[in-house]
């Protein structure tokens, strides 16, 4: 089933075309794992205010490949370093979700989707 990850950014004043930036920088070859997410979107509200939410969603193919991917960006410095928070950083992370898909057709067996993973 597919696992998405959803990150909510407060982005401040003026500062999107610097967060859209480092998206960019977070796609370039060198953070290439073995495993990759199926699709990133990047979504803000339709009406953007003084400070304007971003939320980027992160589709992976199943839990393991969520956390094949979460264990690769904990491991990379690189990747490290262009997230951590910084009063200079265009966002400021306000959470994070995961969620997983629940097919309609499984019905009464739902709750037997695998939870509980935690990456090594």
């Amino acid at each position: 089933m597919a696992v998405l990850a959803i990150f909510k950014y407060e982005v401040k004043p003026g500062r999107l075309p610097d967060f859209m930036k480092k998206l960019a920088e977070a796609a370039e070859p060198k953070f290439t794992s073995p495993v990759m997410p199926k699709s990133v979107r990047v979504l803000r509200a339709s009406v953007p205010g003084p400070d304007t939410m971003v939320m980027v969603i992160i589709e992976h193919e199943d839990m393991a490949a969520y956390g094949a991917r979460t264990a690769f960006e904990l491991a990379n410095k690189d990747w490290q370093r262009l997230f951590e928070p910084s009063a200079t950083a265009p966002e400021k992370l306000v959470s994070v979700e995961l969620l997983t898909e629940v097919a309609p057709e499984l019905g009464a067996d739902a709750d037997k989707v695998p939870f509980g993973f935690r990456p090594e």
